[in-house]
């Protein structure tokens, strides 16, 4: 246990770039089987509910290599329950079509019939170059 203590700097004031560099190989591997845990709709789509969870946990892991201040095995922790959290929410409003009109809100068309939707693009206050670069 010294060993996992030394090596990712577990109760020390500072980190070395050794112990930041185990830290990220140890972070990258963990988020990896988290996403999987999630699910591909992490991943996947494009909500404002998805982006929000990849922000928090991108936060959440960034903070845990670089900062001996941020608990290792803690924000692990924490950011596991927020993809078992993610998980449950994405089985819930998979199953209930008012609780994925809550938590993803309506889709809008943008394209329909192979022109643009103006009306919906200005809703979505999104340009038909900002479009036409998603799109490729």
């Amino acid at each position: 246990m010294d060993l996992i203590d030394q090596l990712l700097g577990l109760h020390t004031e500072t980190l070395n770039t050794g112990q930041m560099i185990a830290r990220a190989i140890v972070i990258f591997l963990v988020a990896l089987v988290f996403i999987r845990v999630s699910g591909m709709r992490t991943l996947g789509t494009q909500t404002a509910f998805d982006h929000l969870t990849l922000l928090v946990l991108g936060a959440i892991l960034g903070r845990a290599v670089v900062s001996a201040q941020q608990p290792f095995f803690p924000s692990l922790a924490a950011v596991l329950t927020l993809v078992l959290l993610h998980r449950v929410a994405s089985l819930i409003t998979f199953k209930s079509h008012f609780m994925g009109k809550l938590f993803k809100g309506d889709p809008l068309l943008l394209i329909e019939n192979g022109k643009f939707n103006e009306k919906n693009l200005r809703r979505s206050n999104i340009t038909k170059e900002d479009l036409k670069e998603s799109l490729h």
